[in-house]
């Protein structure tokens, strides 16, 4: 506001100069003017004002333009997200799976394929339980008993078998395990590969690498571990259907042929227990077994076929009773 009444002011006193100009000086200025008019070229100065129109006319085209793109690009994002925002959220799927559990009862012994290729040979009175289809990670099984496991290679997937307090990990190998729950001792027995043993349990780990040949016994009482490196044929051969003694006490003799056969044995003198025997049966029966026994060591032995119950039909199990000779 100040600036346009400072320019009223000059403009008025300048008129006021005007009136008090006399003929020449009025001429002289208009000459002066005039000179200054004839020395302007009139069409670079028009291309000059015009070049300046275009530029802003240009300027201002682009502007437009990339407004334009921009609303464009806008209002399909703008729907877009809005769309997106709205639609019900999509919830992390997992694959379903199950547990399975194989049992083999007294007297059975099962091969069963686990889901990833791998063989287990399942002794009698043992059981598997396992999750349908295995982790991508991670191939685990919980064993109660005894199995022989030839497993299927894979580097990305160690198998792992949880037994008792010991805890064997492999990538690929042919090993047996043992851990009945009404026995102290965990035995791992390794064929062939490599196996990371933990015997720590639960609380701690304590990791022990086995070579083939190697044969660990855990004792579950204080998880002492102790690998001798020895023949082994005689603790994997029950699963080619073998049963191996080789200077094995009566007492071991009786668990596994309870087992085998799925008959009770029972110990009638004690002085029995301190007997060792030393044998192999190849897929015979049980009374081929103990006929065999009788012939070849000092023990008397008697049968007692199985008998059912006549008022609660449950059947009994065949009783093997062994006693020294006379």
């Amino acid at each position: 506001m100040k600036k346009n009444q400072h320019l009223s002011q000059d403009f008025i006193r300048l008129l006021e100069e005007r009136k008090n100009q006399n003929i020449d000086d009025q001429i002289s200025e208009a000459g002066r003017i005039v000179t200054v008019i004839d020395s302007v070229d009139s069409k670079i100065a028009y291309a000059q004002i015009a070049k300046r129109i275009q530029n802003r006319k240009s300027t201002s085209l682009f502007i437009l333009t990339l407004s334009r793109i921009a609303a464009i690009l806008f209002i399909p994002l703008l729907i877009a997200t809005i769309w997106l925002y709205n639609q019900p959220k999509t919830p992390v799927i997992s694959l379903p799976f199950a547990m399975q559990e194989i049992n083999s009862p007294p007297g059975i012994r099962s091969k069963i394929v686990l889901p990833d290729g791998s063989s287990v040979w399942l002794n009698a009175g043992s059981s598997l339980k396992f999750r349908v289809p295995f982790d991508s990670f991670s191939r685990d099984v919980a064993l109660t008993g005894e199995a022989f496991f030839d497993v299927k290679k894979n580097p990305d997937a160690p198998f792992i078998v949880q037994s008792g307090t010991a805890r064997v990990k492999v990538y690929g190998t042919r090993f047996n395990c043992k851990a009945f729950s009404d026995e102290n001792k965990i035995e791992v027995v390794l064929e062939e590969g490599k196996v990371s043993l933990n015997t720590g349990g639960a609380d701690k780990v304590i990791e022990k690498i086995m070579k083939p040949g190697d044969r660990a016994v855990i004792d579950r009482s204080d998880n002492q571990t102790n690998i001798t490196n020895e023949k082994i044929e005689k603790y994997i051969a029950w699963h080619d259907g073998k049963l191996v003694f080789d200077e094995t006490p009566m007492q071991e003799v009786a668990i596994q042929l309870s087992r085998w056969y799925g008959v009770e044995v029972v110990i009638d003198d004690p002085k029995i227990m301190k007997y060792r025997i030393t044998t192999t049966f190849d897929n015979e029966s049980l009374h081929q077994v103990l006929e065999l026994l009788r012939i070849s060591s000092p023990i008397d032995i008697q049968y007692i076929p199985a008998t059912v119950d006549n008022i609660t039909q449950e059947q009994t199990k065949s009783k093997v009773i062994f006693s020294r000779k006379n």
